[in-house]
């Protein structure tokens, strides 16, 4: 029997949520602790397409409330260096928050559960929020956008959420042999993993806004007014994959995933509401193959980054042309190195972010995980004062 995926469309993003829900069949809940997990990992403005819109949580509490009886709760583990209740403020979730019959919950302000992994590849344990064992049911709310390093982001990539803290970047500096990687990525080899102890019971993906290109924060945001909803979380990222022009093999997490369930492998394997999808189609620009920078001034060399780090140099780059153009007329070229991979620098990089401290001592080290860009920028401003 095929996995159910309702797709529902409408300008009132509100009436899209209601119709979509509608259309699957939900257990009964009641009595029940629900967690309602968006993507709130970044300090960003609502609906920016970085973030979960607090538009959509808001629909799918007042459809569950409507229907059920329940406690509810809402929260997420941000992104190293970013306070969780400073994310959820941002973007717009202070309603939400002040809610009687909505707990929020900071994930990183209770001690850590560890979970065994029994048949992980790579992963073979993984810390997780010490709330995890209280929910009865995880309904997993990401945006749809697309990630420079796992090709998109959806429903199971967002439960990375429930890691706690900083066992989040052990996922980016992970290895393993040629055998078990196979052509794969450690970090997407880590992602299939988390899905045997991190499935959630329902997902709803919000493309109200989505987000093409450089995600997941530096890319651009498209307006769909689009909800995927599923009780079988890989039927919707492959629902919503083909609802952004894609294929599951561009995002080798899902591919691995097919592999391991021996179920779902194309849109064909899943009974869609509607039955044809196609006029719903908008498509998205993947994201880069190569990570480029369009400043001539600037050489950035890039070996197993993270999005975090990435998005802080994106930011540095993008706010101080003046910055780097004295230090181009001064010095040359400026080198910017960030990755657990890179190569031996020149003695002038500037070496980005923790995973490059083992290089420390050959270049100018920025700690950080991630460094921000105002550190980015106290480095390079320290640096030119030395040189001077």
């Amino acid at each position: 029997m095929k996995p159910v995926c309702s797709v529902a469309k409408d300008e009132d993003i509100s009436k899209a949520v209601f119709q979509a829900l509608s259309k699957i069949d939900l257990p009964d809940l009641t009595g029940k602790n629900i967690l309602l997990k968006p993507n709130v990992g970044r300090k960003a403005k609502k609906n920016t397409a970085i973030n979960t819109s607090p538009d959509v949580v808001k629909a799918v509490f007042d459809y569950l409330r409507l229907n059920y009886r329940a406690d509810y709760f809402i929260g997420d583990s941000p992104i190293t260096g970013v306070v969780s209740r400073e994310a959820f403020i941002e973007s717009g979730y202070s309603p939400l928050m002040n809610r009687k019959d909505l707990l929020y919950l900071d994930f990183d302000k209770r001690k850590p559960l560890t979970l065994k992994i029994t048949d992980g590849r790579i992963l073979h344990e993984i810390k997780v929020t010490g709330y995890f064992k209280d929910f009865d049911y995880i309904i997993s709310i990401p945006v749809l956008k697309m990630h420079m390093h796992t090709g998109a982001t959806l429903s199971l990539k967002n439960m990375k959420g429930m890691i706690y803290k900083k066992e989040k970047v052990k996922l980016h500096q992970l290895h393993c042999s040629d055998a078990v990687k196979k052509s794969f990525k450690e970090l997407d080899i880590a992602i299939a993993d988390l899905s045997d102890v991190l499935a959630p019971d329902l997902a709803i993906i919000d493309a109200y806004y989505a987000m093409e290109g450089m995600g997941p924060s530096a890319g651009d945001r498209v307006k769909m007014n689009t909800i995927i909803s599923s009780t079988d979380y890989h039927a919707a990222d492959v629902v919503a994959l083909a609802l952004a022009g894609m294929k599951i093999e561009q995002v080798p997490h899902l591919q691995l995933l097919s592999e391991r369930r021996k179920g779902i492998r194309s849109i064909d394997d899943i009974e869609t509401i509607p039955g044809n999808i196609t006029p719903l189609v908008t498509r998205l620009k993947p994201p880069p193959k190569e990570i480029k920078i369009n400043n001539c001034k600037v050489n950035l060399i890039d070996f197993g980054s993270c999005s975090a780090c990435l998005y802080s140099i994106f930011q540095f780059l993008t706010n101080n042309d003046k910055v780097i153009e004295n230090y181009f007329q001064e010095y040359g070229h400026m080198n910017i190195a960030v990755g657990k991979g890179i190569p031996d620098p020149s003695a002038e990089t500037f070496l980005v972010g923790n995973c490059t401290i083992h290089k420390k001592h050959q270049g100018i080290f920025i700690k950080g995980c991630p460094p921000t860009q105002s550190s980015i920028l106290e480095a390079i401003g320290t640096n030119e004062g030395s040189q001077s």
